[in-house]
């Protein structure tokens, strides 16, 4: 290998690490505001696909229309009396989900009690693949913030608020959930749609992506696709920084509960940590379980425990 060679590679290696875009793109608040603008130039309009009645609540899938033509899917329950609930929306981790219409997802979260339980499935994942695939998921549209993936999934999330708080039903409480991508569909809901009133999440994908470790799962993978597309480290960076929870911390100011692990390589508990510090609002409660693995903390009891007690303690009356 000549000289020349290992001072390209030498000076390449020293560039990576010591590179640090900037956080925040100057346009952020606007870019987010034109893309509410543009869902909110589309009017609600959802079909009742089928329904069920469980125990004591009625089950009703519905096709939502959104953000640029595309629709989502997303099963309601509802008890079935005159009184008024809070709203409970749960968002799923990333993944193809089940994509059997049939099949109804997250089945003990739709049946719980004294709430109206709303499970989405954003474009591309679950049911709502009709139009998008999953295939690919985490890097469609890459090269373009306006047509990367996550620009419509966060408005499918804010479009589940904006059609579900129209209920008869509803008390005016709304609670949104999730882990890992649920987690960051959360976080970015509360953020952008005033309605939401309470958020609980565990490990946010998304979060401190600067972060990540290079070389695993998620960041290896952005890594690989900007280099089959010739798509630079500043751009690759600058792009995802549209979409980094970091960047919506300082617009959450409602009741937030946080959960993560001690170890974990895809959400490192630094990046839940950091977002956690960052957000405005003063009623927030953060739980780390002493557990190693990758959503590990979704089956503490301790947490599950902190968790209900916040919410009780934090719905509006």
């Amino acid at each position: 290998m000549n000289l020349n060679k290992c001072i390209l590679i030498l000076f390449t290696c020293v560039f990576i690490s010591c590179y640090v875009p900037q956080q925040k793109p100057d346009d952020f608040e606007v870019f987010w505001q034109d893309t509410l603008e543009e869902l909110n130039a589309s009017p609600i309009a959802s079909e009742a696909v089928r329904d069920t009645i469980v125990n004591d609540k009625k089950w009703t899938l519905h096709k939502i229309n959104s953000f640029q033509g595309i629709y989502f899917y997303a099963w309601v329950s509802e008890p079935q009396t005159d009184k008024t609930y809070p709203i409970k929306i749960k968002f799923s981790r990333l993944g193809p989900g089940n994509t059997n219409p049939n099949v109804v997802p997250h089945i003990w979260f739709l049946k719980e009690s004294q709430t109206i339980n709303m499970v989405v499935d954003i474009r591309g994942q679950g049911i709502s693949t009709e139009q998008i695939e999953f295939k690919g998921y985490l890097t469609k549209g890459l090269k373009d913030k306006n047509n990367y993936i996550y620009r419509g999934a966060f408005m499918d999330a804010v479009r589940s608020v904006d059609f579900i708080s129209q209920h008869p039903k509803s008390d005016g409480n709304i609670i949104v959930e999730g882990e890992n991508q649920g987690g960051a569909l959360s976080i970015v809901t509360t953020a952008l749609n005033p309605k939401v009133t309470m958020t609980t999440i565990g490990f946010p994908l998304l979060t401190d992506m600067y972060s990540y470790d290079k070389e695993v799962w998620p960041m290896k993978i952005f890594i690989h696709e900007a280099k089959l597309n010739e798509i630079d480290l500043d751009e690759l960076h600058h792009t995802l920084s549209y979409f980094d929870m970091l960047n919506f911390a300082d617009k959450i100011e409602t009741p937030l509960f946080l959960r993560t692990q001690e170890a974990d390589t895809i959400t490192p508990k630094e990046t839940s940590i950091k977002f956690f510090n960052a957000i405005k609002s003063t009623q927030k409660e953060m739980y780390i379980e002493d557990c190693n693995g990758h959503g590990c903390s979704s089956n503490s009891e301790k947490a599950n425990q902190l968790e209900r007690a916040f919410i009780e303690a934090n719905l509006r009356s």
